[in-house]
């Protein structure tokens, strides 16, 4: 069955680039057109489409030089062609050579659409859902357009080879569990061991890049995500952690020198870590204790399932339990029952039990 021409109008307003129909020589616009489309306009860039689409099994996703991908899916007697979707924003010259390469000439040049790779992928499958072609994945649809070339090629032997030179070279690694110390004392709001701990694995820190520069900027970037995860599982608000990662992570970008790197990386994790104990100072419990209770308390009707709890809070079910127990002194699955029998004492008027960790709680906390 071929894909309806409504179909794909609806594909074209909601993804915002062009989808046409290509049959007999003849090619029709799905949806909107503002006539600048390459694909309606360029015979070379159409034709090189359809000779891939020909030439292949797998739907088409081609990259031209302006890191903008076409896309193109073979049917029984006509062919799905999409695009442009650009990969990046286009400075106003690259906007100009862009249109005026693929022979495009008018006064007003219009930005394009910019997609990920991911957008890319699902717009061209979801082109490809009813076609003859076997819907393909988002792998085969890299491999096939060799869009990752270079990346599969050999690999195995150069991680091999990777391996030997740094077995060879006894190159020391920073173990898992000094990594483990540097989160926990992030998550406790501890700001001066954090930054003794940093310094040990910096010591031990594998091998990231050729050049000591961008190798030192990848340590501080991954230093900075681990702990910004770690901050937020010590009570600090999501927004106010990742808003302060992407600054200094942004930071990086302006020092093309290792002190610099690594002082960037420093003031990040001890401003991480004194809002973790800014946020826990005078406080009976974390703020997760506190969301997790209120989750009970509007969910106590229903079963309420671990996983469900600690997805709903972001955390996972080991370190939720643990951190429960720790700050309430009851496990997580007790204080529910007990909530539970509380509600319902509580609606035939017995009045407010006591919790088995020793606390009186008020309903709907």
């Amino acid at each position: 069955m071929e894909k309806s021409n409504d179909y794909l109008n609806r594909l074209s307003l909601l993804t915002g680039t062009g989808f046409f129909i290509s049959k007999n020589d003849m090619v029709e616009a799905c949806g909107k057109n503002s006539g600048m489309n390459p694909i309606a306009f360029s015979e070379n860039l159409r034709g090189k489409l359809l000779n891939m689409a020909d030439a292949g099994n797998a739907p088409v996703l081609y990259q031209d030089g302006y890191q903008i991908l076409w896309g193109c899916v073979k049917q029984k007697e006509r062919y799905i062609l999409i695009g442009p979707m650009s990969m990046k924003n286009l400075t106003r010259l690259e906007l100009h050579h862009y249109y005026r390469d693929y022979g495009i000439h008018t006064g007003t040049e219009k930005t394009l659409p910019v997609f990920t790779l991911s957008q890319a992928l699902a717009a061209v499958q979801m082109a490809s859902v009813e076609s003859p072609v076997i819907t393909c994945s988002q792998e085969t649809l890299i491999r096939d357009n060799h869009l990752a070339q270079g990346l599969q090629d050999g690999v195995e032997e150069e991680i091999l080879r990777f391996q030997i030179e740094e077995d060879t070279a006894g190159i020391y690694h920073h173990t898992y569990q000094e990594e483990r110390h540097l989160l926990a004392c992030v998550r406790e709001g501890r700001a001066e061991d954090a930054l003794k701990y940093n310094m040990v694995i910096d010591e031990g820190t594998g091998r990231l890049s050729k050049r000591e520069v961008n190798h030192w900027k990848k340590v501080v970037i991954v230093a900075i995500t681990l702990c910004t995860r770690a901050a937020i599982e010590g009570g600090v608000s999501p927004a106010a952690a990742y808003q302060l990662s992407d600054f200094y992570i942004q930071k990086c970008d302006e020092y093309d020198n290792v002190p610099a790197l690594v002082e960037c990386r420093n003031h990040v994790v001890k401003q991480l870590t004194e809002q973790v104990k800014k946020r826990n100072e005078g406080r009976g419990s974390s703020n997760y204790v506190d969301q997790c209770k209120d989750y009970i308390s509007k969910h106590y009707k229903e079963k309420i399932y671990l996983n469900d709890l600690a997805d709903a809070l972001g955390l996972s079910s080991t370190y939720l339990s643990r951190l429960f127990s720790k700050e309430t002194g009851m496990r997580l699955q007790d204080y529910i029952n007990w909530f539970k029998v509380e509600r319902a004492a509580n609606q035939y008027g017995i009045g407010i039990l006591e919790s088995p960790g020793g606390n009186r709680e008020t309903a709907g906390r």
